[in-house]
């Protein structure tokens, strides 16, 4: 026997709105005789009210809202807790703040919002200072007053890089955003790294005096190591460079390129140096670039203490660095770059020596250093033994090219040439020795040798003296 059909009052059907949307509508009539006509944008909604007011034209009581959900029970319990939680606030905003922040924290930092409070938590200082860029970098170089000439210029080049930068960004302001573009137009290693020394001695000092919570630097990345063998000078070169350094005022730069040469020095190690520094078998460096470390002792090489036999050290020289200059033209060097007598000499230690600890520890440096750029610079093992036998004597009839008056190494003694220049004119004595008269006179200047006064010649022209 079939199942009666159960009889609807209400029916719900579907239609179409001007604006081409569908909407719901539930119909009937209630035992009454009362209409019932409504209209839902949802179709989960118009069944939900159509089966609430069955049971009511049944006559039944209902004690609850049906409501449309797609949450589990598991889903419902905790909506339930978290409507206990939000203290009277809506879930939805709740949600929609979270979303939010999280979006705008991870755009502006890359970090997590749980990150970023616990970086907030750990790193915030109520007493951080608001200070521009531009009074900070002022404080800081004036801090740094007492430092050489060459190491405020560094920073100075350094902290440049901030000029494209609004000049009132305030220092916590900075961070990987705008270092990272500073520096990426550098395509050079040792530059980036040179640079990023900088900054970081810049924001550390920053942190210290609370104008900035963290240093920004220490969060980019780790650069690759750089593996280029160094340049250096070719024996041709150093023979020009030592002949040169013979000649030119006197011998007056021989010993600092020597010691250069011969022992590995820094420059700044060479120019802090004292002539009590050098010993019979060693020399004590405690300066330089080291000054802040342990002084360290240089083994003095045979063919260096052969050097300063004949040019003893007396202090670098005034005005060293344009005579280096003067040095460096006529050595004619294919390529001269920044301590380039340092890591030739390094270069030859390493090939005389074949034992990297050992060079390193010589030169103030470190074994992966050595390693990385200065294993078989040197080709010919020739070249490294007529190397460490470059003595004054053996480079005499080299040849090179230096200002008039300072290419011989023949002047006569102090004694005669203060006869000679009573005895002929000094342009007479400058053609004999292949200078410049006034090259004559400075000398004697120097030397406190008198020479003789205006209309001396002519008054021994007509018999007069």
């Amino acid at each position: 026997m079939a199942r009666p059909t159960k009889e609807e009052r209400f029916k719900v059907k579907s239609f179409k709105n001007d604006s081409g949307t569908s909407s719901w509508r539930v119909t009937g009539y209630w035992p009454d005789g009362k209409r019932e006509r409504k209209n839902f944008s949802h179709k989960a909604e118009a069944w939900e009210y159509r089966a609430k007011i069955e049971v009511e034209a049944e006559g039944k009581e209902v004690d609850y809202d049906l409501q449309r959900t797609s949450l589990t029970r598991e889903q419902l319990t905790d909506a339930e807790s978290a409507l206990s939680l939000a203290e009277g606030q809506s879930l939805t905003r709740i949600v929609s703040h979270y979303h939010k922040l999280k979006a705008e924290i991870h755009d502006q930092t890359g970090l997590t919002l749980d990150r970023a409070v616990h970086y907030l938590s750990t790193h915030y200082k109520p007493e951080i200072q608001d200070v521009s860029i531009t009074a900070a970098i002022e404080q800081f170089l004036v801090s740094k007053k007492d430092y050489s000439e060459k190491t405020l210029a560094h920073y100075e080049t350094c902290l440049q890089l901030f000029r494209k930068l609004n000049p009132n960004t305030l220092v916590h302001r900075i961070g990987l955003q705008e270092i990272e573009p500073i520096l990426s137009k550098y395509n050079n290693i040792n530059t980036k790294r040179t640079y990023r020394r900088g900054l970081t001695t810049f924001f550390n000092w920053c942190v210290r005096r609370h104008y900035a919570l963290e240093n920004p630097c220490d969060r980019l990345d780790t650069l690759p190591a750089d593996r280029s063998q160094v340049s250096i000078l070719s024996l041709g070169e150093v023979k020009r460079l030592l002949r040169a350094a013979m000649l030119y005022h006197e011998g007056a730069m021989a010993a600092y390129v020597a010691i250069g040469l011969f022992a590995g020095l820094r420059p700044s190690e060479i120019q802090d140096l004292e002539s009590q520094d050098i010993k019979d078998g060693y020399i004590v460096v405690k300066g330089g670039k080291m000054r802040r470390k342990m002084k360290r002792r240089v083994p003095l090489p045979d063919i260096l203490r052969t050097w300063l036999e004949v040019y003893p050290f007396q202090g670098t020289p005034s005005g060293y660095a344009y005579k280096l200059r003067k040095l460096k033209e006529a050595t004619n060097a294919a390529r001269w770059v920044q301590d380039i007598i340092r890591h030739t000499s390094i270069s030859f230690q390493l090939e005389r020596d074949k034992d990297e600890a050992r060079t390193a520890f010589n030169n103030g440096t470190s074994r992966q250093m050595i390693e990385r750029h200065y294993r078989d610079v040197v080709e010919n093992p020739q070249d490294v033994e007529d190397y460490w036998q470059l003595s004054p004597e053996s480079l005499k009839t080299i040849t090179v090219e230096l200002p008039t008056g300072q290419g011989i190494d023949n002047w006569p003694s102090d004694q005669k040439l203060a006869k000679l220049v009573y005895e002929k004119p000094l342009t007479h004595i400058a053609k004999d020795l292949g200078v410049s008269d006034n090259a004559v006179r400075k000398r004697c200047l120097t030397r406190d040798i008198k020479l003789p006064k205006n209309g001396y010649w002519q008054r021994k022209a007509v018999g007069f003296s």
